[in-house]
C-alpha cells in the first residue's frame, strides 16, 4: 500500500483557494463582511438599536425588580448609560402586596455550601412593588421629564378583571412611558388571585387576558414569560398571536436554595415558615438565553 504524503494532499485541495486569495482579488462570498476599523482611537462604537419603534442608545436594558423599584434607582440605571429600564411590577392595589423580611438567601460555590464560599446565586420572595400606585407613577412621570428620551418601560400586573387590566393600563400610559411589560411570570404572584404566573402558565387564560390588554394598550406590549412550564414556547406563542409586540425572557426559576443544618428549616425562613420560591444565578441566566 502507497504511503501518503500529507503535505501534497495539504497543498493539492488548496490550489483552488489558494489561486482564488491573490493579493487584491475578494471572494464572493466576503464582500460586504469585511469590519473597518474607525479612522479615531477615541471613537465610540455605535451600539443603538431600535425595537418595536424604541430607539435605545444600546441593547442593555435592566430588568424588572429591585434596580427599578423607585425614582432614585431608575434615574441612576439612565446616569450610568443603560439603554432603558423596565421598573418594579405595579398593580392597582399595593396594600394587597406584603412583603416580609428576610426574603432572601444565597447560594454558595463552596464545599457543602461553605459560608466562605463564592456567592453565585440568590433566591428571593419578593412580591410585586409594596409602595402606592400613586407615588410610582409620579415618578415615572419625573424620569419622563428629566430624561424625555431615554426608554422607560412600566411592568404591570393585576387580577383577572378586564377592568382592572385597563384601568392600570390607562394610568401608566398618562405617564408618559414608553412600553408595557405584562408580568404573567412571577413564580409569587398571588396566584389565589389569578396573577402573575398563573396566568402565564395556562394558556387559555392567558390569550384572553393578552386580548384585553392588546385591545386597550396604545405602545408596544411586552408578555414576560415564565420558565417554570414545560414549553415555554406555547405561551410565548399565543401571547403573540393575541397581539403582543414581543415576549421578555425570563422570570426567575422555583427552587429550594438550601436547608439550615440547625434548624432543619429551607431557607429563607420567616417567622418559622418556608416555601420553594425563585432563583436567579448563572444557571438560570444560561438557560434564559438557550
Amino acid at each position: 500500500m502507497a504511503s501518503l504524503n500529507l503535505n501534497q494532499i495539504i497543498s493539492n485541495s488548496n490550489t483552488s483557494f489558494a489561486v482564488n486569495r491573490r493579493p487584491g482579488l475578494r471572494l464572493p462570498s466576503r464582500i460586504g463582511l469585511r469590519v473597518l476599523a474607525s479612522d479615531s482611537a477615541s471613537a465610540e462604537p455605535d451600539l443603538s438599536i431600535t425595537v418595536n419603534g424604541l430607539q435605545m442608545p444600546n441593547p442593555f436594558v435592566i430588568g424588572s425588580g429591585p434596580p427599578g423599584t423607585n425614582y432614585t434607582v431608575m434615574k441612576r440605571a439612565f446616569d450610568e448609560g443603560w439603554g432603558a429600564v423596565v421598573a418594579k411590577t405595579v398593580s392597582l392595589d399595593a396594600a394587597k402586596v406584603i412583603n416580609v423580611t428576610p426574603r432572601y438567601a444565597r447560594l454558595r460555590a463552596g464545599a457543602n455550601g461553605s459560608a466562605k464560599g463564592q456567592i453565585i446565586g440568590w433566591e428571593n420572595i419578593e412580591l410585586i412593588s409594596d409602595r402606592p400606585l400613586e407615588t410610582m407613577l409620579k415618578e415615572f412621570k419625573q424620569l419622563k421629564a428629566l430624561y424625555p428620551d431615554k426608554i422607560l418601560i412600566a411592568s404591570i400586573m393585576e387580577e383577572y378583571n378586564k377592568a382592572a387590566w385597563e384601568e392600570l393600563i390607562d394610568r401608566v400610559e398618562e405617564t408618559g412611558i414608553d412600553a408595557i411589560e405584562v408580568n404573567f411570570s412571577c413564580p409569587h404572584g398571588m396566584p389565589e388571585r389569578k396573577m402573575g404566573a398563573a396566568v402565564g402558565q395556562d394558556c387559555r387564560l392567558l390569550e384572553e387576558v393578552c386580548g384585553w390588554i392588546n385591545a386597550k394598550a396604545t405602545v408596544p406590549v411586552w408578555a414576560k414569560m415564565t420558565p417554570n412550564i414545560t414549553d415555554i414556547t406555547e405561551p410565548a406563542r399565543v401571547a403573540l398571536r393575541s397581539g403582543s409586540e414581543g415576549v421578555s425572557a425570563i422570570n426567575t426559576i422555583m427552587s429550594v436554595m438550601g436547608i439550615d443544618l440547625k434548624t432543619l428549616r429551607p431557607e429563607p425562613c420567616v417567622e418559622g415558615f418556608a416555601f420553594s420560591d425563585s432563583v436567579i444565578c448563572e444557571f438560570s441566566i444560561g438557560l434564559a438565553l438557550i
